[in-house]
């Protein structure tokens, strides 16, 4: 359940984790993850469907985006701007921005949008999960977006693991000399609570974690 406490903000769980009241309700869990779903789709891959104005970052002005799905998608007639900024503010993951009446999506883009206004990264090291086939190639030739427009990092050896298996039972994970990297001038961005992107990460950065 999505929800807003009078004293604490906003909060997902069927109580304040500060306070332990209930707040008022916003979303159930299964209009949240409708939503989600949705929103990930329109801000990510597919701004046409419902024909959305997408700028050269990836921005869609809220207005815009909540008249379209009060027309394009009955199921959302009751959807308001506080519902959006509440899922944004308690998202897990820190998918989304909303900036002066603006929203879009930080990373997992199909579509071609520039994001050199995330924040630089400052970390050391970061981690990309692979399949044993796959290992051989990227060490030799290093990495490059696939069927995403940035390469995405991950911040944490557990969040690689879990993004690897999506595709694999097994994923191998590669370290990331993230340091060194920026250091010789590559962008790499914070685009979300433990992801990251770069345009791409030459070889001479990856190395295969040891066990």
């Amino acid at each position: 359940m999505l929800a807003s406490c009078p004293s604490h903000g906003y909060y997902r769980g069927d109580a304040c984790p500060v306070c332990n009241e209930k707040g008022r309700f916003l979303m159930s869990d299964k209009e949240l993850d409708n939503l989600g779903r949705l929103l990930a789709g329109l801000l990510r891959h597919f701004p046409d469907k419902l024909n959305l104005h997408m700028d050269g970052r990836g921005w869609v002005d809220i207005g815009e985006l909540l008249d379209a799905l009060h027309i394009g998608r009955s199921g959302f007639h009751w959807l308001r701007e506080e519902h959006l900024v509440a899922m944004v503010e308690t998202d897990p993951k820190g998918r989304y921005q909303i900036d002066g009446g603006m929203i879009r999506a930080t990373y997992g883009h199909t579509v071609d949008v520039t994001l050199d206004d995330l924040p630089i990264a400052d970390v050391d090291v970061l981690y990309y999960p692979v399949t044993e086939e796959e290992l051989e190639f990227v060490l030799e030739s290093g990495l490059h977006p696939s069927d995403r427009k940035k390469v995405h990092l991950s911040g944490t050896i557990e969040k690689a693991i879990e993004a690897g298996k999506v595709r694999t039972e097994n994923p191998v994970i590669l370290k990331i000399d993230a340091k060194s990297a920026i250091k010789d001038g590559l962008k790499i961005y914070k685009a979300g609570k433990d992801v990251y992107v770069a345009d791409s990460i030459d070889k001479k950065y990856i190395s295969k974690l040891e066990e």
